[in-house]
């Protein structure tokens, strides 16, 4: 099978790494000359045709600034981590396109966020596929190797529960982190657990706002909400 990556951050470099380790040898491509070198990509933009499958391992609004000059022969499946806006645009220029999200994921960036087992047991989200047989079994493929398991949903469920799950969970740990900061050194494992996610790459908070602000705002208010009542019984 012939395999793309287009960008080599944490989620990319890792399943290169993976899939390297499980006799595949995908070609690698990202614009940054420091993650190209430190895997053995090419430090160039993507313009590959005839591949059975290009992951586009990369941020929403960089595949959106990229996806209409995208080859239109391969097949594509991405592992942004908002949906909506990306599966819109992919349906209107017609690209063959699987909308994808490993559930995994890293504090760290860069070379040191590599990492070939992130991705075992986790679920991977699969978005509105309109495929032939042939090639969801290529992308059913991908997914086996990495390790995860995959998890069909639509565009809009997948950011509502991101909203739930992850992305509403990154401002309330940083929220964590500030109020907790003057008490650290008596800190345990409890607050780097909650704290953990406001370590998050900056990058990923402006995608959160950008493109599912009303679904985290919505949980967000039943938060206060809850908080709102747990404190209320507590002041009894």
């Amino acid at each position: 099978m012939r395999i793309a990556i287009v960008g080599l951050g944490q989620i990319g470099g890792s399943i290169a790494l993976k899939l390297r380790s499980s006799g595949y040898t995908p070609d690698l491509f990202d614009v940054d000359p420091q993650l190209c070198e430190g895997i053995g990509g090419k430090c160039e933009q993507f313009k590959g045709q005839g591949y059975d499958l290009v992951v586009l391992a990369l941020y929403a609004d960089v595949i959106l600034k990229i996806i209409e000059d995208l080859p239109k022969d391969n097949l594509y499946l991405d592992t942004a981590s908002v949906k909506v806006p990306v599966m819109k645009k992919a349906k209107e220029i017609g690209l063959k396109f699987v909308g994808g999200h490993p559930i995994a994921g890293n504090e760290r960036t860069g070379k040191d966020s590599w990492d070939p087992e992130m991705f075992e047991g986790r679920p991977f989200a699969i978005v509105n596929p309109n495929l032939d047989d042939a090639s969801m079994r290529i992308v059913m493929e991908l997914i086996s190797t990495i390790g995860s398991h995959p998890v069909m949903v639509d565009a809009e469920f997948h950011d509502k529960a991101l909203a739930h799950t992850s992305q509403g969970l990154y401002f309330i740990s940083k929220i964590i982190k500030t109020l907790g900061l003057p008490y650290e050194s008596l800190a345990g494992p409890g607050y780097s657990s909650m704290t953990r996610l406001s370590k998050q790459n900056p990058l990923l908070e402006e995608t959160f706002k950008r493109y599912n602000s009303k679904n985290i705002s919505e949980f967000l208010d039943e938060t206060i909400k809850a908080l709102e009542n747990i404190s209320k019984d507590l002041k009894k």
